[in-house]
């Protein structure tokens, strides 16, 4: 399919894909529930060449599709200033986290990334809600998607839950690595009931699963590459901890180091497909130069 970006609008044409199809088969596809295909229609925010749209039971055909995007408030006290943006299409941008930073807490927390995501959505004229599509732990550094567009929401919500959207980690670890070294961590998590906050390996937790290969060595510290079948909280923490090799500076299930200055735990590159084209697009994070020493 093919799509066009034009002030409040995006139309698509469906290039066939809708061939018998209705305007409830298109709304379904992107996720839309049933109180939002019922607002949609209502607000006559759909048109097929043009037209409004009386009922979800209209056939698409070769018809292209209109959707109204209306203006909606930035709903977060904004940082004075904008967070690092490095990539940005009609529909989502991407943005640096740097460690020590929290996603979002309260509304008025200005601190918080989301607050910076909210000066950036003010300088660029994005009207619309502050929305990432995922977490980083506090003390992880790299990238997080933010939606642009709240009716695309939904479908990237439903990549993420479906494993769709790839997210790919380097761990700077205690001890060396043979660089052959391939694993997939297969490990229950649950809620470590005598540390709050901490998560651990459990019998009767949830299937957590992590792939792992050796990148490097320096010094007496390895590099690891990480994805994830499931997304748990702390997972690759508590996962590379559960084999003897913890992540260095990790406050909760590491060892302290002078010879890294933060927590080594970077989500460097993320995949994600087009909502419209299904193209892929693969991001990587800016440079790190904590990592730098292992490229030697």
């Amino acid at each position: 399919m093919k799509y066009l970006v034009k002030e409040n609008t995006i139309t698509i044409d469906p290039e066939g894909k809708y061939l018998k199809k209705t305007v409830d088969d298109f709304l379904n596809d992107y996720y839309q529930s049933k109180k939002n295909k019922y607002l949609l229609l209502l607000n006559k925010q759909i048109l097929l060449d043009g037209n409004t749209v009386k009922h979800g039971k209209e056939i698409i055909d070769h018809k292209t599709i209109t959707i109204t995007l209306p203006e909606e408030a930035v709903d977060w006290i904004p940082a004075e200033t904008e967070c690092k943006v490095v990539y940005e299409d009609a529909f989502i941008y991407i943005v640096h986290k740097d460690a020590g930073m929290i996603i979002h807490s309260d509304p008025s927390d200005t601190t918080c990334l989301n607050a910076y995501a909210a000066r950036y959505q003010i300088n660029h004229g994005i009207k619309q809600p502050v929305r990432p599509i995922h977490r980083l732990d506090k003390d992880t550094v790299g990238l997080v998607i933010y939606s642009k567009i709240p009716f695309f929401q939904p479908w990237f919500d439903a990549q993420l839950s479906s494993k769709r959207i790839h997210r790919h980690y380097l761990a700077i670890t205690n001890g060396n690595i043979d660089p052959s070294f391939r694993m997939t961590i297969n490990k229950p998590l649950g809620r470590d009931r005598h540390n709050s906050g901490m998560y651990r390996v459990s019998s009767t937790g949830v299937e957590t699963i992590t792939y792992v290969e050796a990148l490097g060595n320096y010094q007496s510290y390895s590099l690891l590459g990480c994805t994830l079948e499931t997304g748990r909280t702390h997972q690759i923490r508590v996962h590379l901890a559960s084999i003897d090799h913890p992540i260095v500076n990790d406050i909760l299930y590491g060892v302290k180091t002078k010879d890294f200055p933060a927590m080594g735990l970077w989500a460097n590159w993320i995949e994600f497909k087009n909502p419209i084209t299904n193209k892929k697009h693969k991001i990587f994070d800016q440079p790190n130069p904590m990592y730098e020493p292992f490229k030697k």
